[in-house]
């Protein structure tokens, strides 16, 4: 649906403010939105044609990108605050940072220097600071003791690079005096050109330099941890701002990792240079489309399992996968299986792989280029090293590592052991007890004497977290399969003919012998969960009691114990969870305790685990 926006008259720049206003004005197909400016105090209509009325119903992008994301996760984390000030993306760096749930936590605001001569009173009352950004517009070479050399293509005019030298040199005062006036510990500064039209005349494309100014850990004194340019392929000013905010926010988190290393086990990066590990850059948006309608279609799926580049989410036995990094599954080609000495000995013989590569499963398509994408089952035995070394790729378990990948990663992962999962729990049809064989890419099985057809089912369970009536408490619990720091939501499975609702009073009086007010609970978000084959449903509810804290009473064949704890604990909790990462794993925390380097006594799920995103949800309230 196209959106066509009329503007009755051109907007005076001298309009300061903008009041929404309501207009009935309109028919059926048409939103008038009447825009009262101040103090001119005159109206101006902009009809959007074949636009539904509820204006909140437009799809956009969300300003929330992974690299923000994760930039406020690390900055959480980690107790740290940062501050910004931005030139050619026009706030985007701020706003994409604001929309993240937690951001007034870490980000103190910033500036937005666009108009470079007005900007002067916005740059903290620098005035230096201000002269050197009107220097930074202009494109005559600056002094050779300015010049510095990071990134700057060489094929560009000798007037557009003096023009990103200066930009260079702006970016880094810029950082380093935010980041001492707003006493922050970390500040980003960004200086570019995203198009369409450019000064100097001569560039075609768009940049931005970059810079990240900071302390290190333990130390006072501000410093440039890291700096780049992002050079653009064209000059769409749209995209090159995406480009540019989603590179600040990755280059910060690295700049945090530089001040503080030990952010390093949670933030690392996929080992770009190791050919079995996928990855993408800033302007690269990966996607899995499962391509349901394809599976029917035997000429196009013998094709698409021919193919060279086809990529492979690897399984041994149902509990690991193949890992490239902490954050990024491998995923080898076909290619890679003929070539690669690590992955030719996972196979027994030449039978074993051949036989290995005619049962996989299609998983579906990735990204704009549709590269197919299939799981490979291997035996448990299979011969590979697993998480206990540095070497890559290598086998973890999927359960206690999968939270740690990226969203798409994990999606894969959580699919792929699904559906080995599934596999190996229905060789034989329902009906008659007959063998199968499985059809439509690996997603169906069919029976061998009747014909009849099945597919992997889910099984609904609920994940509850409870808190008190005032939500100044939360109750947790330990399971015997958990290990003696972790603490979790209440979980069970939906029994038949019970509604969720219903499931989640009723687990939660059985597992911890508390009421809580079916007014109460909502739905706050789900995950597949294949352990073996459930689909958490997640919630919030709070107990009847008003007074006070509801008396446990735990059933000891379901848990270990349970506890209420402070909103404060909780925090504490899980900002030490981030730290260490895979917490399911006891030898990660055990190697954090013999370090010293943790001494407490609770820690929570991960993040990536629907339990946390409850648990984050309440401490974000």
């Amino acid at each position: 649906m196209e959106l066509v926006v009329k503007v009755s008259r051109a907007v005076s720049k001298q309009v300061r403010r903008y009041n929404i206003c309501s207009s009935d004005e309109s028919d059926d197909n048409t939103v008038m939105i009447g825009i009262t400016r101040s103090p001119l105090r005159r109206r101006t209509l902009l009809s959007l044609h074949n636009a539904k009325r509820q204006i909140s119903s437009v799809d956009s992008q969300s300003l929330a990108t992974q690299p923000f994301q994760r930039l406020v996760e690390t900055l959480k984390s980690s107790a740290q605050t940062c501050t910004i000030i931005e030139s050619s993306c026009g706030g985007l760096i701020s706003s994409s940072l604001m929309s993240v749930p937690g951001s007034s936590r870490v980000y103190f605001g910033g500036t937005v220097a666009y108009s470079t001569k007005r900007a002067g009173k916005l740059l903290c009352g620098d005035k230096q600071l201000h002269d050197r950004l009107l220097k930074s517009t202009s494109s005559a070479a600056i002094d050779n003791d300015d010049k510095m050399v990071v990134d700057v293509q060489e094929h560009l005019t000798e007037e557009t690079k003096a023009y990103i030298q200066s930009k260079l040199k702006w970016t880094k005062e810029a950082a380093l005096s935010y980041c001492k006036h707003m006493d922050t510990d970390f500040a980003i500064a960004e200086g570019g050109a995203t198009g369409p039209t450019f000064h100097p005349s001569g560039m075609k494309s768009g940049f931005a330099v970059l810079a990240i100014a900071g302390r290190r850990r333990g130390q006072d004194d501000v410093e440039i941890l890291a700096q780049k340019v992002v050079h653009s392929a064209h000059g769409n000013r749209e995209l090159n701002m995406r480009l540019y905010a989603d590179a600040a926010a990755e280059l910060c988190v690295e700049a945090m990792t530089i001040a503080n290393p030990s952010l390093a086990m949670t933030t690392e990066q996929p080992d770009t240079d190791h050919h079995h590990v996928q990855s993408t850059s800033v302007t690269d948006e990966l996607f899995l489309d499962r391509s349901s309608h394809l599976r029917n279609n035997t000429e196009v799926m013998k094709e698409l399992y021919s193919r060279p580049d086809a990529q492979h989410v690897v399984l041994k036995g149902a509990s690991e996968l193949l890992f490239g990094s902490h954050s990024q599954l491998s995923l080898p080609t076909m290619e890679h299986f003929q070539s690669d000495t690590f992955l030719k000995a996972l196979f027994e013989s030449d039978g074993a792989k051949k036989e290995a590569l005619e049962n996989r499963t299609f998983i579906g398509r990735l990204g704009d280029e549709q590269t197919p994408l299939f799981a490979l089952f291997l035996p448990e035995d299979a011969n590979a090293c697993s998480d206990n070394n540095n070497s890559s790729p290598y086998f973890a378990n999927t359960r206690s590592r999968a939270p740690m990948l990226s969203s798409l990663h994990n999606e894969i992962a959580l699919t792929a052991t699904a559906y080995v999962n599934w596999k190996a729990s229905h060789r034989f049809c329902t009906r008659c007890g007959s063998s199968v064989e499985f059809v439509q890419g690996g997603t169906c099985s069919k029976c061998t004497a009747n014909g009849h057809m099945a597919w992997p089912r889910q099984d609904p369970s609920i994940i509850v977290l409870v808190t008190n009536a005032d939500s100044t408490h939360a109750l947790l619990a330990r399971s015997p399969r958990h290990p003696s720091y972790l603490y979790t939501a209440l979980a069970g499975f939906v029994e038949p003919g019970e509604n969720m609702e219903s499931a989640v009073a009723r687990e939660v009086h059985e597992e911890v012998g508390v009421n809580v007010s079916h007014h109460s609970i909502k739905y706050i978000s789900s995950q597949a969960w294949p352990f073996p084959q459930s689909c958490m449903i997640g919630f919030h509810a709070k107990t009847h009691s008003v007074d006070g804290l509801a008396s446990i009473n735990i059933d000891p064949n379901e848990l270990v114990d349970a506890k209420w704890f402070e909103k404060e604990v909780v925090y504490l909790a899980a900002r030490d969870t981030d730290k260490m990462g895979a917490v399911l794993d006891r030898q990660v925390v055990e190697a954090q305790q013999d370090n010293g380097n943790w001494t407490g006594s609770l820690l929570v799920p991960s993040k990536g685990v629907l339990a946390r995103t409850l648990v984050d949800h309440w401490l974000e309230e």
